[in-house]
């Protein structure tokens, strides 16, 4: 009996046994497959990847191989000057590869839907050529956060809305500092026409370059209004009352006018744009010599009248109509010794390739000397390299902000 009792308890420790090894390899079964089910959410047979999270693009900035899409919003048509810096400053732009367009002559109640419409365009940079935009460009900025905007001469910003500011000052004290070193005497004139709210500043930075190079030069500026054409009776004032050697002229639209006048008086010229040419200037011929008039008699009677010249053209006249001789007419010439610019087309790339390298400011893109954006171009024959230097000089200590500029 005992013996049969002894082997019952040994067969039921044995079935325990087994019961509790088979209950332990199916806890170790469920744990593992608890956590591999924590460790991946993919299916059975796919390997397992670590989940990643999407990085937040700055504003306007696409994936990587994905091409932008650049549009300009401009207040006057692309053949204003104004227009057409910022259509050629598009034009480099889409050089680069960008699908790009503009949208010109828009006022500004009608900027805020045209820019909502590009936005729907998947347009992701815009520009506005005009501080007037200033305010709308703001509130789009602010309710379209993903686009980058940039305003020229702007006065608000944001996350994604930066200013393009042009130096201005630079130029004109540059422009006065070119005038004074290619100066044979002490006295220089400037004919200046600034846009609204920018003449007094502009006209004490050119004079402080002008003081800067040469402290005793004679300064004498007349200025125009920002919308005339034509001075012609300003430079001749100018020029009959101070008798000026060198004449800088940042006039726009009436720069040919006042350069034809500077030329006609043998004054050398400091120009501040490009693309001013002047007819070549037709040499006046000698007197003829008296003559016995029964000599001229016998002489007309039996010679041939003399050939007219061929190839001279008339000197254009100045006044209410512009010349409108072709800029590749052989017969046209650059009046101007040297010129002084302001490249307002190129900033528009250079703010463009700031945003695509990711190193915007936080507010305002200045363009200047130190940026390249403001040069001394097209020195003429007779500028001396003495006199390069200087120049180069100035715009040296310019860039180091090394001297004091009226603002």
């Amino acid at each position: 009996m005992q013996n049969s009792k002894s082997d019952n308890n040994i067969k039921a420790g044995t079935k325990l046994a087994r019961w509790g090894t088979f209950f332990l390899l199916s806890l170790m079964m469920f744990s593992i497959l608890i956590m591999a089910a924590c460790d991946s959410d993919q299916e059975p047979g796919q390997p397992v990847t670590e989940t990643t999270t999407k990085v937040e693009l700055p504003p306007g900035q696409l994936e990587p191989g994905e091409r932008d899409q650049v549009a300009f919003i401009l207040l006057d048509s692309i053949k204003s000057t104004s227009g057409e810096n910022a259509y050629k400053g598009l034009q480099l732009i889409a050089a680069t590869n960008a699908e790009c367009r503009y949208v010109e002559n828009v006022p500004v109640s009608a900027a805020e839907d045209i820019a909502e419409r590009l936005i729907r365009a998947e347009y992701n940079i815009i520009f506005f050529d005009s501080a007037a935009f200033s305010e709308v460009a703001l509130s789009i900025a602010k309710a379209n956060p993903d686009i980058m905007f940039f305003v020229i001469e702007g006065t608000t910003t944001n996350n994604n809305l930066v200013n393009i500011s042009f130096r201005t000052e630079e130029q004109s004290f540059l422009l006065g500092a070119a005038a004074s070193v290619i100066s044979p005497d002490n006295s220089i004139g400037f004919i200046a026409a600034y846009p609204d709210n920018t003449e007094s500043f502009l006209a004490e930075a050119f004079e402080a370059g002008a003081k800067y190079v040469n402290p005793t030069i004679e300064v004498h500026i007349s200025d125009l209004d920002p919308e005339q054409k034509d001075a012609s009776s300003q430079t001749e004032q100018l020029i009959s009352r101070y008798d000026p050697s060198v004449l800088a002229v940042m006039a726009g639209d009436a720069s040919e006018s006042a350069m034809y006048a500077a030329r006609e008086a043998g004054l050398k010229i400091v120009a501040a744009q490009a693309g001013v040419k002047l007819l070549i200037p037709v040499t006046e011929p000698s007197a003829p010599e008296e003559t016995n008039p029964e000599q001229e008699e016998e002489t007309s009677a039996t010679s041939s009248p003399e050939p007219t010249a061929t190839g001279t053209v008339p000197s254009w006249s100045p006044g209410a109509t512009r010349s409108t001789a072709q800029a590749n007419d052989p017969n046209l010439y650059d009046p101007a010794s040297l010129k002084v610019l302001l490249k307002r087309a190129e900033a528009y790339l250079y703010a463009y390739e700031l945003f695509r390298n990711q190193d915007l400011p936080a507010d305002t893109i200045h363009c200047g000397v130190r940026e390249e954006l403001i040069t001394v171009e097209d020195y003429a024959e007779d500028i001396s390299s003495e006199q390069i230097a200087s120049i180069e000089n100035v715009m040296d200590i310019i860039a180091q902000g090394d001297v004091s500029i009226p603002r």
